[in-house]
Order: structure tokens, then C-alpha cells, then sequence
């Protein structure tokens, strides 16, 4: 395993040992002096070009370096055989011979932890050509999750379809969407849109995707194989015009108030002042809007509030809106109360 800590101090260490200032390693790799003093103090890691300058400035090997150990000749080269292939690939990449580096880890799959463990410090480019290279290899999720946040999505769309003969498995959505491009994730939408892929892959995919595409799905709710049960994943990341539009469903009937509930933390306090208004109209029963008293604005709390103490509303309605009631708020109740109390004795 690559430890950035281990790097760092033995770059520090051959910088010292050739007497040289952190300014004086840092002219000589064409790098500020702050990039240097980052990498030896385990901040941050040289990426592999970088690396293999520093290895040939010093007269090491690349993956001396990565291992945080420092050898001058083949002889005195670690007898393990599994660093040997890893060695292999480094010389491979930092020579640009991609193809040559895909087939060892066509050929010895157990590599494919080397290409992840660089995969930090290589260039997008640079793994691209890899990868596109390694036409037979088979990755699991596992690759896929800590390769993608260094490929390009046109890489990690290749992968993609590669695996599982094209289909998509829930885990590896969540993990490849933030990196995949916005008309990659529109299929993936459309996917869910037709049934394809189950609608609780709306989960992991709906924070990535376009407003438009979150709007195209608003639109067929209720059309075909999605619900309005979905507004739950949707709803965070929906417009404020699409959710204008939501409510306006809901009051030309087309929309249940349960599923409008979902929109409650995300639509502005006076449309909800309104929501709670129009329902008690209709209804008269705390129960129906007592998830909105969270987002209801104050002064619609202390109406209901006033409501309740002058008996227009049951006193059950007491117990409901507590949480929700300002200082001023519970001293009026206190107060009402108390007055009530002596006035009846």
C-alpha cells in the first residue's frame, strides 16, 4: 500500500542528504517550494511524472519511492516476488507504454490493486489509455468505486458498460454518478423512467442529474411505472419552479396531500402557511398537517395557537404545535392558562 507519509519522508531524506533546501529540490523539479514542503510532510503526493524526476534526480527507482524505501541497483532490489510486477508497471507508465502495462494486468488480475494504488498520482490521460487497452479484464464494484473519482467520465463510461454485460447495479450507480457526464446520467433516467431500473435508483442518481431531467420526471409521475412515491428522493433537488408546479397538482386535485407532505422542508414558509390553511379548511384535523409545522413561518404557529386558546381549534391541537412554539408563544399559553385556571376557581 502507498503511504504518502512514507514518501514524503524519504524525499526528505535524500533532499538532505544531497544538502540541498527544500527551494533548491523545488527549482530543480520546476515546482514552488511549498509543493515540496507538502510532500515531505505527508500533505500531499507528487503525481507520477513528478515522481519519476525525483527518482532519476536521485538515482532511486519510482517505486522505491512509493514504498518509502530507497535502492541504487537491480541487485539490491527487494526478493518478494509480487514487487516485482507492480515495479514492472510503474517503469511501464512513466515510459507512456500503456499497452505493455494492460497486458500484465490482463494477465495477472491480483495487479489491478497497483493500478488503483496510482491512480492518485497518474494523469486521467494516462489511465484512459490503459484501461482502453485492458479489453479482457473483468472489473467488480470494488474497482470501479476507487478508480472513478480519477478517470474521465468517457474511462469510466467504458468501464461501465463493460461490466455485467451492461447492466447497473445499484451500488456501483452511487458510486460512478458524481463523475459521469450529465447526458450518461439522462440515461440512466430514462432507464428508470421506462422501468428499466428500479425506481430506488432514483436515490443514488437524482443529486447528480440536470434540472431539466429532474423536471422530465416530475412530468411522467403517475403516467407510467413511476409514482409520486418518488417525490421523497426527488424532492431536494427539485426547482422551485417545479415545485410550484407540484403544488399546483395538488390544488387542481391531481396530487394527494401525502405525497405533498415530502415537498414540505423544501417549499418557502408562505406556501406552506397556505398549504396548512387550505387543510384545515377542508379538513379540521391536526393529523392531516402536522409534518408542515416544521416548516410552517412563526406567525403561522402562533395563529393555530391563538385559535386553540380561543376554542376554535380542539385543545389537541395543543400537544402538536408545543415543539414548534417560540418564547413568547409558551408565556402566552402559560399565561392563558393560568388565567383560565383562576377564573374557573
Amino acid at each position: 500500500m502507498i503511504d504518502q507519509m512514507k514518501t514524503g519522508a524519504i524525499i526528505s531524506r535524500l533532499r538532505k542528504q544531497h544538502d540541498w533546501t527544500q527551494s533548491q529540490l523545488a527549482e530543480q523539479l520546476n515546482v514552488t517550494h511549498q509543493a515540496v514542503s507538502r510532500w515531505e510532510s505527508g500533505i500531499t503526493f507528487p503525481d507520477l511524472a513528478i515522481l519519476a524526476n525525483i527518482a532519476r534526480l536521485f538515482n532511486v527507482k519510482v517505486d522505491d519511492l512509493l514504498y518509502g524505501e530507497t535502492t541504487t541497483s537491480e541487485n539490491d532490489a527487494p526478493s518478494d516476488g509480487r514487487r516485482q510486477p507492480f515495479r514492472k508497471i510503474i517503469e511501464l507508465l512513466v515510459a507512456g507504454k500503456s499497452d505493455d502495462s494492460a497486458k500484465i494486468l490482463e494477465n495477472q488480475p491480483d495487479q489491478i490493486e497497483t493500478l488503483i494504488d496510482i491512480a492518485p498520482l497518474a494523469q486521467p490521460s494516462s489511465l484512459k489509455e490503459v484501461i482502453t487497452h485492458m479489453t479482457e479484464f473483468k472489473f467488480n464494484l470494488k474497482h470501479i468505486e476507487e478508480l472513478a473519482p480519477y478517470l474521465d467520465s468517457d474511462t469510466l463510461k467504458i468501464i461501465v458498460d463493460g461490466v455485467n454485460d451492461g447492466t447497473m447495479d445499484k451500488d456501483m450507480l452511487g458510486a460512478v454518478a458524481p463523475h459521469l457526464k450529465a447526458e450518461d446520467l439522462d440515461r440512466f433516467a430514462d432507464q428508470i423512467i421506462d422501468g428499466t431500473l428500479a425506481t430506488n435508483y432514483l436515490e443514488e442518481l437524482a443529486p447528480f442529474l440536470r434540472h431539466e431531467t429532474l423536471d422530465r420526471i416530475v412530468d411522467q409521475l403517475d403516467q407510467g411505472v413511476l409514482g409520486y412515491e418518488v417525490l421523497e428522493e426527488l424532492a431536494p433537488h427539485l426547482s422551485k419552479k417545479t415545485l410550484s408546479r407540484l403544488v399546483a397538482r395538488y390544488q387542481e386535485g391531481n396530487l394527494a396531500f401525502e405525497h405533498l407532505v415530502e415537498l414540505g422542508p423544501f417549499l418557502d414558509k408562505a406556501t406552506v402557511d397556505e398549504l396548512i390553511e387550505s387543510r384545515i379548511v377542508e379538513k379540521g384535523d391536526w393529523r392531516d398537517v402536522e409534518e408542515l409545522f416544521a416548516h410552517a413561518s412563526k406567525e403561522k404557529i402562533g395563529n393555530l395557537l391563538s385559535r386553540t386558546l380561543d376554542g376554535s381549534l380542539g385543545e389537541e391541537w395543543l400537544t402538536e404545535l408545543a415543539p414548534y412554539l417560540d418564547r413568547r408563544a409558551l408565556n402566552e399559553l402559560v399565561r392563558q392558562k393560568i388565567s383560565g385556571g383562576l377564573n374557573e376557581e
